[in-house]
């Protein structure tokens, strides 16, 4: 089965969830929809004074199995346009992960380094064949909205902020646990190897890189948790 990526940004405002609570909304409509997900994950932009944003300048991809045509997630511009928060400026992609071009993962990979236009985005996209929209206010979540598709087919920048199972985890887990969600688990700074029956304390947060396309956890052994914990911890908004 092909993946459809869906691509959003700019969908909150300040008062609002996060364009990452939508993104999971999105994914769970798109499995009520026979749709299989395959991860949300969120992709870090550049954070730069001159870039309007609501409060990490980053964009959402939602990833679901289907069978290689984008059509049957089209839906996905109704349904963000519909709850998207007041006064922002949403933008949307859709796209087979076999359509997205070299050149769009090497745009994405720069909106992570430079400000980049949204006539950039737009040319591009068209240029690509790739189906995008602004959906309200400037629509400038054009932007994120592409560069979001371009780092998830990349592969390699990004984080998984949902996984089927992710969110259930419990207090405290074992690696085995978490091997079953589909999650790659990377014991570091310790010469001891991680055993599938090897306890992880979760800290209560579990958000697995992207790495090679897939989630990658990389965890530290704690003596004060006689645990594997995550390298990786909550930050301001990071949880989403």
């Amino acid at each position: 089965m092909a993946m459809i990526l869906i691509g959003l940004d700019d969908t909150d405002n300040a008062e609002s969830r996060g364009t990452g609570h939508l993104a999971r909304q999105l994914s769970a409509e798109c499995e009520r929809r026979g749709l299989r997900p395959r991860g949300v994950t969120r992709h870090q932009f550049l954070v730069d004074p001159r870039i309007p944003y609501t409060s990490h300048n980053s964009g959402a991809c939602v990833a679901v199995e289907g069978d290689g045509r984008p059509e049957p997630a089209a839906f996905a511009f109704d349904f963000v346009a519909a709850r998207a928060a007041l006064g922002s400026d949403p933008g949307v992609c859709v796209a087979s992960s076999g359509a997205v071009a070299p050149e769009v993962v090497a745009f994405a990979v720069e909106a992570t380094r430079r400000v980049v236009e949204m006539a950039e985005a737009v040319e591009l996209a068209g240029r690509a064949g790739l189906a995008v929209r602004p959906l309200g206010g400037t629509g400038l979540g054009v932007i994120g909205a592409l560069a979001s598709v371009g780092l998830r087919a990349g592969g390699s920048e990004g984080r998984f902020i949902d996984l089927p199972g992710l969110r259930e985890l419990a207090a405290r887990v074992t690696l085995g646990t978490l091997g079953r969600l589909g999650i790659r688990v990377e014991c570091r700074g310790s010469s001891r190897a991680g055993a599938a029956d090897d306890a992880c304390e979760t800290l209560g947060w579990v958000r697995p890189r992207l790495v090679a396309g897939g989630p990658v956890l990389p965890v530290q052994w704690s003596d004060e948790h006689d645990a594997w914990v995550p390298v990786d911890r909550r930050t301001l908004r990071s949880g989403r």
